[in-house]
């Protein structure tokens, strides 16, 4: 029988990022269905939350804008209705990019609003922006990828800091850090201080797990690799086949 997940979105996007969630879950005898009715949250297996135009507005974690674009409250509203109904449900969860970010905001999060001069991370239309990782040790990333690899970035805002009850699982370090720098990051992170990201060009969060509930968040976007895959970056299938072990 097949597991129904929602993907909470008012339609089909112009950037693949819908038709490459839905190649991903049909691999994995996955139905999935956009919505943005919470009353779908009961009957259905799962929850996404995809990546995507607008910012959130930075009202939600109580900030004047400092560089948020396209705004669009009512859609923040209905997605926060969503992620509202699939928490208290303890739906799984995958959040990707703009939905990794307004998870976060609704667990008390706050958000880098724009990554100065961040033109690695940077959506460039028909361009790949690759960049390196780091999983942290004992997060289902270092399981089921290992101690590094690289991903793809299409983003300008990324997690400042982690809401309430979530363990960063996965991270980009500058190449301009020393490794004593760069240890000493990996060893905050791994010993779940609290952390707020505010050296915009030294370390961006890729990468969240809750403590408690069945969620997991990344930046990049593992279902535009998986319509177009790119040559030496890490196998996105695996995020899905994660998260598709996660539904009951």
């Amino acid at each position: 029988m097949k597991k129904k997940v929602l993907y909470v979105e008012r339609g089909i996007d112009e950037y693949g990022l819908y038709e490459g969630t839905q190649d991903a879950m049909k691999d994995l005898n996955v139905e999935l269905s956009i919505t943005l009715d919470p009353k779908d949250i009961e009957d259905c297996d799962g929850v996404i939350f995809p990546g995507g135009l607008p910012d959130v507005d930075p009202e939600l974690y109580g900030e004047e804008n400092q560089g948020s674009m396209n705004l669009d409250r009512t859609l923040d509203d209905e997605q926060m209705a969503m992620i509202d109904a699939a928490v208290k449900a303890k739906k799984p969860i995958l959040a990707i990019c703009r939905g990794m970010q307004l998870v976060n905001v609704y667990f008390g999060g706050t958000l880098i609003q724009d990554l100065e001069n961040g033109t690695m991370h940077k959506y460039v239309p028909n361009e790949n922006k690759l960049h390196d990782t780091v999983s942290i040790s004992g997060t289902p990333f270092a399981i089921i990828y290992g101690d590094t690899g690289i991903v793809n970035s299409a983003h300008h805002q990324a997690v400042k800091k982690p809401g309430k009850g979530f363990k960063i699982g996965q991270v980009w370090l500058s190449g301009k850090l020393s490794p004593e720098q760069k240890k000493e990051w990996l060893e905050k992170i791994e010993n779940d201080e609290t952390l707020e990201i505010e050296c915009k060009r030294t370390c961006i969060i890729e990468g969240m797990i809750h403590k408690e509930l069945p969620i997991i968040m990344v930046q990049w976007h593992p279902e535009l690799m998986h319509r177009d895959p790119i040559k030496g970056t890490l196998d996105q299938d695996r995020i899905f086949m994660y998260f598709a072990s996660l539904l009951k």
